[in-house]
């Protein structure tokens, strides 16, 4: 405590250097303690060693998957290092986390235009308070021709943490590659990055609390996991995920679809419709879920709460991903997502289609089990275990003789490239 007190008035006195000697013996007494990492982080940050801050933010983030301020500091240094794709998931997290965050929207929208998501940025913009900046960018979206240039050379940044450091960025930069001249624009447009994250002249006389009370102040929300982290731990080539204990919290612009028997909660400007089934992108007359288990389509803007079986459920986040899912283990997904209903050929077996970028939560066994098909090693699968597929597969029915059809222990069979999920026996 006395090495972060220390290490907090050099801060404010902007001897970073000495600064990080002090964290770095607090630290060696409590290798986990999240404040000293974070002070650990801006102190780096602010001596120019982006990659080493960014790989203290990443340990906080791993620790604390709810932290969104983590969050939104990886994602503004993983732009500052040029790493667009990388920001883009870490600040989308942030602002689900605290949808009130506007330095967080303000990040996203930048992050949008350099990737010359002209609407997205817009939209972020606006949650950001930068009304005027989203009219341009929008106006530019629908002329389709780059906004009018900056009148200015140099714009400074906001010195949020009122430490004297100024950073400019000329208007002149050159516009990253987009998808049409509007991106240019909209790039040219994005405002410079403010500085991080906390206000160093508070960390001079912050009375820092146990961690143990910082958690447990802190709302449990669910953190959505990556579909190919998912898919790549159940094959054993990534780390398991961290099944959530809280709620995942979806804030709904637009619509989402869940199921009756997981929502919690809901708040806002929220309209409840039965859901029905679609396809070939066309809404059914038949709904979507099962008897005691419907879902409903909420339109409006507001939050919805989640959850699932302790242990037992999992939300991931698709990023241009495909996945194929059994429709009686999905507990609900986004209006972001495109999406379809169908079954498996020859078999019984409703299923759900999703693309494009967004969260599904999944209800799961104990422990999935992921099986790699290949071309030359078409699969057979017991159709009662199947939660779905990623990949090009081609599932049906398998056939069977008429003698073995009351005995065969198998139900599908999957050919092609891609990967299988399968449920364990539940408990």
């Amino acid at each position: 405590m006395n090495h972060l007190a220390s290490a907090g008035e050099l801060v404010a006195a902007k001897r970073f250097g000495e600064a990080e000697g002090e964290i770095l013996r607090a630290l060696s007494d409590a290798p986990k303690n999240v404040q000293a990492l974070n002070l650990l982080a801006l102190v780096r940050y602010k001596l120019g060693r982006l990659e080493e801050a960014h790989a203290t933010y990443r340990e906080i983030a791993g620790a604390s998957p709810q932290d969104a301020h983590a969050r939104r500091n990886l994602g503004l240094i993983a732009l500052k290092l040029g790493h667009v794709d990388e920001a883009l998931p870490e600040l989308e997290m942030a602002v689900r986390l605290t949808p009130g965050d506007e330095r967080a929207w303000s990040y996203l929208g930048y992050a949008y235009a350099k990737k010359g998501e002209v609407v997205e940025a817009a939209a972020a913009f606006r949650r950001a308070g930068q009304d005027a900046l989203a009219l341009e960018l929008e106006h530019a979206a629908t002329v389709r021709r780059p906004p009018t240039p900056l009148r200015y050379s140099a714009v400074p940044l906001r010195d949020a943490d009122r430490s004297g450091v100024t950073e400019t960025r000329s208007s002149r930069t050159p516009a990253i590659g987009g998808r049409s001249k509007t991106a240019v624009g909209a790039h040219a447009l994005a405002p410079p990055l403010p500085p991080p994250i906390e206000d160093a002249a508070r960390l001079a006389s912050i009375d820092i609390p146990p961690e143990v009370a910082a958690e447990a102040a802190r709302a449990i929300e669910a953190t959505p996991v990556p579909l190919l982290a998912f898919v790549l731990s159940r094959l054993g080539q990534a780390p398991a995920p961290t099944i959530p204990s809280g709620a995942l919290r979806l804030a709904i612009s637009d619509e989402a679809h869940v199921r009756a028997d997981g929502v919690l909660a809901g708040a806002g400007n929220l309209a409840w419709h039965p859901a029905f089934r679609r396809s070939q992108g066309r809404h059914t007359t038949e709904r979507l879920g099962s008897d005691g288990a419907r879902f409903f389509r909420l339109t409006g803007t507001g939050d919805v709460w989640i959850a699932g079986t302790p242990s037992r459920w999992l939300p991931v986040s698709l990023t241009e991903d495909v996945l194929y899912v059994r429709e009686d283990r999905v507990l609900a997904f986004e209006g972001t997502l495109s999406w379809e209903t169908g079954t498996v050929p020859g078999a019984d077996v409703r299923m759900l289609q999703f693309r494009g970028r967004g969260v599904v939560a999944l209800t799961l066994g104990e422990a999935p089990i992921a099986i790699k098909v290949t071309e030359d090693r078409p699969t057979l699968l017991a159709g009662a275990r199947l939660v779905g597929w990623v990949g090009r597969l081609v599932p049906h029915g398998a056939p069977v003789t008429a003698g073995d059809a009351d005995v065969a222990p198998f139900q599908i069979a999957c050919q092609g490239e891609g990967v299988v999920l399968l449920d364990t026996p539940r408990g």
